[in-house]
């Protein structure tokens, strides 16, 4: 059975996104008075405001890229050195300057051997032999590709690491080549010490044997049989330890057998005495690697070490794969928060703060006001105007806007879009497209009424004709939006959001809705 052209079906699906709109908007709404099972049954949450309406946190980072390069070659130094079972008798030398890595082999058969090593893991370097020396390098290209690479890593971290804090829709974007913007709608000034502290950490942790140990720096490197001078050559480093006792300073390798990186779960848990600490488990990559390195070391000692900080050096006393734990002087927070940020993973490179300052939410305030004044005065306006120069049909299009305003709302809530200053300018401009495209409508009703045809008929006919060019005004439109919401960020993002929002619930309103408001209108009155 049809109403005037439209079958029952569009009325219930029309019904349905009625109901759906105001289940995603009634926490924006009745806020708190919401009843307790309502978040078990549907979303909690609403539209969300944007750092600009709702006041928060603003952070911008700089990124050290040019770090990423120096640790690929460290990485390229580690693995060479791997492949020889006495590397400290094959590499006589080695050292990185100017994002060139020299090695000094004690033949050519040594070195030869390096360089396959490099030309088969890594793809992006260049080797080039000099007598006993090579020296591997990447073109400008190569450069940049890990530089970028260190800055995607990064966002991706510190994302990890807001989310996981708890907070609700942080926008993390790349600004240029070497900085990172993170806006947090809604953070409090309580919460910024942390969200920094949070976001500047690096929470590099690495398991390294101890060669030796010592209260002094020189007490440890005696300890370990080295001097100062050989530690690069011998592939060693010092870490201090804050944690007191004998031995503050620590002999250990320069690269780690095994990193943080394949940390699959880590939480706040407490040692034998009752304090804070760190437990964490491992991957299965994780757990093969740690496995593998306890048992060539049952009876030495293995640093922890988080930050360049040895935070405790136990003996491996049998064989460890899945689990271990992080002891030292940590408050019940630091111990959470370092949980979540080892559970995130770690910087690639560091990061410091640029700027960063709390938005209060007065300006969000004057925006909402501004914005919502601006949304009245111009639906006032087209209400006036359609109803004075289209009348009864008018009516009808100021109706299908208002439930198209409804449908809008109720969209941007469930895809948790977060509204912004450009984004409430993009919900404007759809209500300007949404009445250019009820008046087409009424024009082609208005010719077809001008012909001799029935008030039903040419509201059948009109609707059907409008379809084409609505559809090509739209989906143009609508493309440019998706567009802008691709490679745009921030401002541009949230406006292309919710014009492609606003532009989807338009084109529904215009030939849907609206033709089911006329239809049962036109034939209520014929009867």
């Amino acid at each position: 059975m049809k109403v005037g052209g439209v079958s029952r079906l569009w009325l219930t699906v029309v019904a349905v996104f009625i109901v759906l709109s105001a289940i995603f908007l009634a926490p924006n709404v009745f806020g708190d008075k919401l009843p307790g099972w309502w978040s078990k049954a549907f979303p909690s949450r609403g539209i969300r405001l944007g750092l600009d309406l709702r006041g928060g946190v603003f952070i911008q980072l700089g990124v050290e890229t040019d770090r990423g390069v120096g640790r690929r070659l460290e990485t390229v130094a580690a693995s060479v050195r791997e492949e020889f079972d006495d590397p400290d008798a094959s590499i006589t030398d080695s050292g990185i300057k100017d994002f060139v890595l020299s090695m000094e082999f004690a033949d050519t058969a040594a070195l030869a051997k390096a360089r396959r090593v490099v030309e088969r893991r890594f793809e992006e370097f260049i080797s080039e032999a000099d007598g006993n020396t090579l020296r591997i390098f990447a073109e400008q290209h190569g450069i940049a590709r890990i530089r970028d690479d260190s800055m995607e890593q990064v966002r991706q971290v510190i994302e990890n690491r807001v989310l996981d804090f708890g907070l609700v829709e942080p926008s993390i974007t790349k600004l240029g080549s070497d900085r990172i913007v993170i806006q947090v709608p809604g953070a409090s000034e309580s919460d910024r010490d942390r969200i920094v502290d949070i976001i500047k950490k690096a929470a590099v942790l690495e398991f390294k044997t101890v060669r030796g140990g010592g209260f002094s720096r020189e007490e440890a490197l005696a300890d370990a049989g080295v001097e100062e001078s050989e530690l690069e050559e011998k592939g060693l480093t010092v870490h201090q330890s804050y944690e007191g006792g004998n031995e503050n300073f620590f002999v250990t390798e320069a690269v780690a057998a095994v990193t943080g990186e394949h940390i699959s779960d880590a939480r706040l848990a407490f040692d034998r005495f009752g304090g804070p600490s760190v437990s964490f488990s491992f991957s299965s990559k994780g757990a093969e690697e740690f496995g593998a390195l306890t048992e060539s070391n049952i009876g030495n000692r293995l640093a922890i070490v988080l930050d360049g900080v040895v935070k405790s050096a136990p003996v491996i006393q049998s064989r460890i794969t899945f689990e271990g734990q992080i002891t030292g002087s940590f408050t019940q927070d630091e111990a959470r928060d370092l949980a979540l940020i080892l559970r995130s993973g770690a910087l690639p490179v560091p990061v410091f703060v640029q700027q960063e300052r709390l938005i209060g939410p007065s300006l969000g305030k004057d925006s909402i006001q501004k914005g919502k004044l601006s949304m009245i005065v111009g639906g006032v306006l087209v209400i006036v105007f359609m109803t004075f120069y289209y009348g009864t049909h008018g009516i009808v299009a100021n109706a299908a806007l208002g439930l198209n305003m409804f449908l809008i709302m109720g969209l941007l809530a469930s895809l948790g879009i977060t509204l912004t200053l450009p984004g409430i300018a993009g919900i404007v401009l759809t209500l300007g497209i949404a009445v250019d495209g009820n008046i087409i409508i009424f024009e082609r009703i208005r010719e077809e009424m001008r012909a001799g045809k029935s008030h039903i008929h040419a509201i059948e006919t009109g609707y059907g004709r409008s379809v084409r060019t609505i559809l090509d005004a739209n989906v143009t439109t609508l493309l440019a939006g998706f567009v802008l919401f691709w490679f745009g960020n921030g401002p541009i993002k949230g406006f292309a959001a919710t014009l492609c929002a606003g532009i989807i619930c338009t084109v529904f309103s215009n030939l849907i809705v609206a033709r089911l408001i006329s239809a049962a209108v036109w034939k209520e009155k014929a009867a």
